[in-house]
């Protein structure tokens, strides 16, 4: 079907009467879908023919109205880039600005904008051959199937120093240029960059610095000094890093404890803050320092029967196809328990409630336990005394019938010597 829309539409001298030939009613009702190709061509010509199809251009209107929603796509951007690529320039310097996005066949023309006004300039090419205060500002460009481009924000300085950057926004991983440049290209060294204030980089003879691999550590302010005739500082330049995509984290279908057989699904959650054409992210998993699936496009891992061997701490990785922007999630444990090992929660409830019953009884009996004790070394104590006394009273009088048994003694003695007398009336 292809083949025969670009029969219909050829660029040079085309028959009225053969196309009315070639486009019968019948043709278009019965066509289940035109391809895409098929209606990108269509939308090229439609500019080149519309003139010549007379009373069949209806017949192309049909068509570009059956475009199914499926077979519509994101229109393509325009791209701003520069020679050199330097988006801050002393007065009298040249810069030329490039245009890159699709064209219509034969139509190269390319609309420049300066500050949101269209220019003259209808090439992809923008030359500054001298540029002034009057070049500063905002471009965009637009060709004839693009949308209008991003902007570049161009600046001209009349100054001794300037740290020139190779943009001022900027998506983790993307190289970041620094330059310090010195007026009418004169020779500098002892260069000092910072960043933030801080010194980040010393070169001796070097006045370019580049840092490869861009993470959001790198936002911030930057600014140059360097030595000429004299030490002189640059002014500050504000660099913004866009997140590409958060670290990852690692979830799982199933809680710890897991019972042993369990199928247990792992997904490794993130995001892409920025689209772009072709980007793709690759994940990775691990066990430990185990390598489980390496860069693979899906985001998810399946083990399909848990076993105690399973156990351990596990993450993922994410990172772009390039390999410039790498993020690794936090560590998540997992453990794989067998039938017997799986405790209930109503055990473990039992469990302290038994523990706390355990501690409240054997409190009050500690507590009873410790008053008796007490009452009875009080009574053991009164006893002792009563015993003490007891023992010393018996002493006493040990002691004084020891004193007074002899005297007894003495006299009965006595008694045996006195001869006894008769009663009166028997002496008589």
């Amino acid at each position: 079907m292809l083949q025969e829309l670009r029969t219909y539409f050829p660029k040079k001298e085309h028959d009225g009467s053969g196309q009315k030939r070639q486009f019968p009613s019948s043709f278009l009702i019965s066509a289940p879908e035109p391809p895409a190709e098929t209606l990108q061509c269509l939308a090229c010509y439609r500019l080149h023919c519309s003139h010549q199809l007379g009373d069949n251009m209806w017949l192309l209107t049909v068509l570009l109205l059956w475009v199914p929603a499926g077979a519509q796509t994101d229109p393509v951007k325009a791209v701003i880039t520069l020679q050199p690529p330097w988006v801050s320039v002393f007065q009298e310097e040249s810069v030329t600005l490039w245009c890159e996005g699709p064209h219509l066949p034969g139509d190269s023309s390319t609309q420049w904008f300066l500050n949101g006004t269209a220019t003259q300039t209808l090439t992809p090419r923008y030359r500054i051959a001298a540029a002034s205060v009057n070049d500063n500002g905002e471009y965009r460009c637009q060709t004839g199937l693009s949308v209008l481009s991003d902007p570049i924000q161009l600046e001209i300085h009349r100054d001794w120093l300037i740290l020139q950057v190779s943009g001022r926004v900027f998506t983790e991983g993307e190289p970041l240029t620094l330059r310090c440049h010195g007026w009418n290209n004169k020779l500098v060294y002892n260069v000092l960059f910072y960043q933030n204030g801080t010194v980040l980089k010393f070169s001796p003879q070097n006045s370019e610095f580049t840092i490869l691999k861009t993470t959001l550590h790198h936002n911030g302010i930057y600014h140059c000094s360097a030595m000429g005739k004299h030490r002189y500082e640059s002014a500050g330049v504000s660099i913004t890093i866009k997140e590409l995509f958060p670290a990852p984290v690692l979830k799982a279908s199933l809680s710890s404890p897991i019972l042993e057989g369990h199928v247990v699904n792992l997904s490794c959650e993130t995001k892409l803050l920025l689209q772009r054409p072709g980007l793709q992210l690759y994940f990775s998993f691990y066990m430990g320092s185990k390598t489980l699936l390496s860069r693979n496009t899906s985001s998810e891992y399946q083990i399909l029967t848990a076993k105690k061997e399973d156990s351990g701490l596990y993450w993922c990785e994410a990172t772009t196809e390039d390999g410039n922007v790498v993020k690794r999630s936090p560590e998540l444990e997992l453990q794989v328990v067998g039938p017997q090992t799986l405790t209930p929660v109503w055990f473990h409830v039992l469990f302290y409630v038994a523990m706390g019953m355990i501690f409240l009884v054997d409190t009050i009996f500690c507590m009873i336990i410790h008053k008796e004790l007490q009452r009875k070394k009080k009574w053991n104590l009164e006893i002792s005394l009563y015993s003490g006394l007891e023992k010393r009273v018996d002493s006493y009088l040990q002691k004084e019938r020891d004193l007074e048994e002899p005297k007894y003694q003495e006299l009965e003695q006595l008694q045996e010597k006195t001869p006894q007398k008769p009663p009166e009336g028997e002496q008589q």
